[in-house]
């Protein structure tokens, strides 16, 4: 009896620190404020949600029923943020429209892989991020002029450098001031009617001042918030789904393709520095644009510390 009161206590006093840690990322979340570490914290929210378990598992051990109600409250708030990677429906029909986005690593990206991916996914617009001018050659020279005959590239030495490449006729292309990276729009003439596309590159959240991040972030929302007419935007955001900058820019009518097709939780990056990449930074957002997603797929680029994203799009009658 002695020993089962002292797990008891054990459980209900660790449940307890669990429910005080967890509600920090979750407090950010619902409320949008991401001071300091919090920032960094919001993105790892799907696998708060998991261990989220954690401190209900302990509480119900200690049959500590209003920490086990309080854990619960918690889990069900974090599973209705992730669900709709879940339930987003789509995946069927043929694509007609594939879009992908790959982050080339300060050049340091496999150019035949990409050229590669291009070739076996079909895809039809392609948004590179961290170009350099040695990686744009690459890419000439592994063939992707071949496959994606429209071009324009904006390739400078680090991590500014950004491209955009169509199968489709691109047009009235301009390099949109004010950000870090270069951010590319463009007119693309689609299988189902012109386009704006938009390939982006925000900086990323320092490990306690995001002031950079948040104003290339604020930017481009300002700019997706001016732009009329049907619009992909595509790239690397640095920014998850949790974060107040992505939702406030979905606030104005742009698509995830992530929560639009039941995929489930797809984290691309880091790649090839930790075991599995750990949160999903890589995007592919529409807007009034008569399509939907059919497939999504994640790839790895040898060299890349993203994987790529692809995802194809099929006609729908829906924004």
């Amino acid at each position: 009896m002695k020993s089962s009161g002292v797990v008891s206590r054990i459980a209900r006093w660790a449940a307890l620190v669990a429910i005080v840690a967890l509600a920090v990322p979750i407090a950010a979340r619902a409320t949008g404020l991401e001071p300091g570490p919090l920032a960094l914290l919001v993105a790892f929210m799907p696998w708060v949600t998991i261990a989220c378990l954690v401190p209900l598992a302990l509480a119900l051990l200690a049959r500590a029923w209003i920490l086990s109600g309080v854990a619960a409250a918690l889990l069900a708030l974090c599973v209705f943020w992730i669900s709709p990677l879940y339930i987003g429906g789509g995946g069927d029909g043929e694509p007609v429209l594939t879009v992908a986005t790959v982050n080339m690593t300060v050049g340091g990206a496999d150019a035949d892989a990409v050229v590669a991916m291009v070739r076996e996914k079909n895809v039809d617009v392609l948004a590179v991020a961290e170009l350099t001018p040695a990686a744009a050659s690459a890419l000439v020279d592994a063939g992707l002029g071949g496959e994606l005959a429209y071009s324009e590239v904006l390739s400078e030495p680090g991590v500014p450098g950004s491209g955009l490449w169509s199968r489709f006729e691109l047009t009235d292309a301009v390099d949109v001031p004010g950000f870090f990276s270069h951010t590319i729009s463009a007119t693309i003439a689609g299988p189902v009617g012109d386009f704006t596309m938009f390939a982006v590159h925000p900086q990323a959240p320092g490990k306690y001042n995001h002031d950079n991040w948040a104003a290339d972030v604020q930017l481009l929302h300002d700019v997706l918030a001016e732009v009329e007419g049907p619009v992909i935007v595509a790239g690397d955001f640095n920014t998850t789904r949790d974060q107040k900058g992505f939702r406030d820019i979905e606030a104005l009518g742009y698509a995830d393709a992530a929560d639009r097709i039941d995929a489930g939780f797809q984290p691309t990056f880091p790649e090839n520095r930790k075991p599995f990449p750990l949160v999903a930074i890589d995007h592919v957002l529409t807007r009034d644009v008569p399509l939907r997603p059919a497939t999504f797929d994640t790839l790895v680029i040898p060299g890349a510390d993203h994987r790529a994203l692809i995802v194809g799009y099929t006609p729908s009658g829906g924004p």
